[in-house]
């Protein structure tokens, strides 16, 4: 085991800042919001797992969406925490399922039904089109794929773009239809108080 240094903060008067800080706004780029799989890997789970279990493991993680794979580790779809709601479970026990034996593949969004954004149309973006392209997307989480490499390179969540833009509302359970609202719409508004004023 190694022994930490410690020391004292009596004389220290500074902080130490990014060498750009970049204040992000409906116009700067669309990929100041983007998880970039390159940089952070993606979270995972296997379409085996208990469905119940990853439950826990979600809010014990921080987490609301996974990419579910299989056991070769290929994507197979995305579940989230509103995939694994008690509503959720409640009817897949009235269809007859025990609890217990639910999997994530019984649960999951498979890749079948679900849209993705283009990374090469993400990088021409900025946030403004970003969010009017998803004023009706009641989900949190937006996959983008690279065409050139037909991958999953990461993926946008609302949550992130809402704290990025420091908009009012609560992030645990904002979609990019209520960040949208709030983002554009907001702007709207205070922008007519303004002229008012």
């Amino acid at each position: 085991m190694k022994t930490l240094t410690y020391v004292s903060t009596k004389d220290v008067n500074e902080l130490t800042w990014p060498a750009t800080t970049e204040n992000i706004n409906l116009y700067s780029s669309a990929l100041s919001v983007f998880t970039d799989f390159q940089t952070a890997g993606p979270r995972v789970i296997e379409s085996n797992t208990r469905a119940d279990e990853l439950v826990q493991l979600m809010r014990k993680e921080h987490v609301r969406m996974k990419i579910v794979v299989d056991a070769d580790n290929r994507f197979v779809g995305v579940i989230s925490l509103e995939d694994l709601s008690e509503d959720v479970f409640i009817k897949q026990v009235a269809n007859g399922f025990q609890r217990s034996e639910l999997m994530v593949a019984d649960l999951m969004r498979a890749k079948e039904v679900l849209l993705a954004l283009s990374y090469t149309s993400l990088k021409h973006s900025d946030i403004e089109s970003l969010l009017f392209s998803q004023r009706n997307n009641k989900l949190q989480h937006l996959l983008v794929i690279d065409e050139d490499t037909k991958m999953i390179r990461g993926l946008i969540s609302s949550n992130d773009v809402a704290r990025q833009l420091r908009l009012d509302i609560d992030v645990s359970f904002s979609s990019f239809a209520q960040t949208y609202q709030s983002a554009i719409l907001g702007q709207k508004e205070q922008s007519k108080k303004l002229k008012v004023a």
